[in-house]
């Protein structure tokens, strides 16, 4: 494409992406601004018609696009990463009016998608050799096939590039299915990204949770790459049982920071906070549970109320807000039921208050709840909002026992000065990723996946990468 030929993307019409064509549907369903509460443009619902058709367009694309040297694949990837670079402002609007999300954090995330692929890109396919006097023995990987990715709504453009920059590095096939509450990114981005693909190897396909069933149930469909709740992950793993498809599962987490009495109580008091309450908390690895050592307990808790009271939550444009509102009703109601919990166990409110703000949108003013028992619903289970629990701890064996009690286990942190002594207890903490003096960030250069209930398998960085892949053992013996 040349440079002065710039290519035009319209955001204000939407359709499902099959085989290289938009294709729209008579069934319509749309998203909420969370922000306002306004309906946002009509999305097409895919039939099962649609998605039969998609997957036999990702079929047969399949063994070319496999066959295509892995190193063209990755110049096609990088192709659309100059591309999708042209439409960043447009992208981070899109994004902020689906989410709610600040546009600062929205525009961190559409900057993101370009370092997932271009990080994804400089990996190679791992392979083996072992050779003794009789034979020489190549274990190699290949592409499972046609790939279905299901989206969740929290970060919905950073979680499909998750799935699609090693399914088709790797060279399978991949069809994506956006949440039904924010549809409006993810199907762009498929959409813009028929100027670079052959047809039929990466296809969107938008519709509710029947829709997502039918893919796990597609005798054609080699693999479900899936984030989103523990409920429905279990749900898509039975399911995608009746054909052994291969299935990751990223799920939900109920994860722990451990405050070490060493800390600077100051400095470290703010990052706790915006490990809890970053995208209005919610994020499947936010920090959920604070331990904090009994001797800095007080005063611990001060700074992070001092930090909490300065938060400023309100719509994506409105400057310097670092929080937006929930995503959507449901979530907005399944996250005041645990302020009507906590208020009515009588439990302390630090900051923020029992009683969540109404409006036009779906806000609420990050909470912090001060020592409630362990047997509480917001120590028990994960709220997914802008509310979490501190607790004080004297003994470590205990507070790393403590954190560890819990049927998940996908993300944790350690905050201390000696660093060594922080990364013993890190190595103790039953989670996927554990984080030292920071609070939870994911990156693509290591695999990201869950312990326990949180997940199967895992994705991202080079071990991720074999998620997509079969083991290909050729044993050649030398006559």
């Amino acid at each position: 494409m040349s440079p002065s030929k710039v290519p035009t993307l319209d955001f204000e019409t939407f359709t499902n992406t099959i085989g290289g064509e938009q294709r729209g549907s008579k069934e319509i369903h749309h998203g909420v601004n969370p922000a306002t509460g306004k309906e946002l443009w009509d999305v097409p619902i895919a039939s099962e018609k649609d998605l039969n058709e998609a997957v036999a367009a990702a079929k047969k694309a399949f063994p070319a696009w496999r066959d295509t040297p892995v190193e063209k694949r990755k110049e096609l990837l990088n192709k659309f990463v100059d591309l999708y670079n042209q439409f960043t402002d447009e992208f981070t609007t899109l994004l902020c009016k689906e989410s709610g999300k600040p546009r600062k954090f929205a525009a961190v995330e559409i900057g993101g998608v370009g370092g997932f692929i271009q990080y994804h890109c400089s990996l190679d396919i791992p392979e083996d050799k072992f050779e003794d006097d009789e034979k020489t023995v190549y274990t190699e990987y290949t592409a499972l096939g046609v790939c279905g990715g299901i989206i969740p709504w929290n970060f919905p453009l950073i979680l499909s590039v998750g799935k699609i920059a090693p399914a088709l590095l790797t060279g399978n096939t991949m069809i994506i299915k956006p949440s039904p509450f924010t549809p409006y990114t993810g199907l762009k981005l498929v959409e813009l990204a028929q100027q670079i693909f052959p047809p039929g190897v990466l296809q969107a396909v938008g519709g509710n949770n029947e829709l997502g069933a039918q893919m796990t149930l597609h005798p054609d469909i080699a693999k479900i790459s899936f984030t989103g709740s523990i409920a429905t992950g279990k749900k898509v793993m039975e399911s995608s049982a009746k054909s052994l498809k291969r299935v990751t599962l990223e799920l939900g987490g109920n994860d722990a920071s451990i405050i070490l009495p060493d800390v600077d109580i100051k400095k470290v008091a703010p990052e706790v906070v915006m490990g809890a309450f970053q995208n209005s908390g919610q994020v499947c690895v936010a920090t959920k549970r604070i331990y904090i050592h009994e001797s800095i307990y007080k005063e611990f808790l001060a700074e992070m109320v001092n930090f909490t009271n300065t938060i400023k939550v309100g719509n994506p444009d409105d400057g310097d807000n670092l929080l937006g509102p929930i995503q959507n009703s449901m979530q907005y109601e399944k996250v005041k039921g645990f302020f009507e919990d906590s208020k009515a166990k009588g439990y302390k409110f630090a900051a923020g208050g029992p009683d969540v703000k109404s409006g036009k949108g779906y806000f609420i003013q990050p909470t912090i709840i001060d020592n409630p028992p362990n047997d509480s619903r917001i120590i028990a289970e994960e709220p997914f909002g802008p509310i979490v629990p501190t607790q004080p701890w004297s003994d470590l064996d205990e507070v790393i026992a403590r954190a560890n009690d819990t049927n998940t286990g996908l993300g944790a942190c350690v905050w201390g000065k000696d660093v060594e002594k922080a990364a013993k207890v890190a190595r103790r903490l039953e989670a996927g990723s554990v984080f030292v003096n920071s609070w939870e960030k994911p990156t693509p250069q290591a695999i990201f996946g869950g312990h326990k209930e949180s997940g199967i398998g895992g994705e991202w960085g080079k071990t991720g990468l074999l998620a997509f892949c079969n083991a290909h053992v050729i044993h050649v013996y030398k006559s």
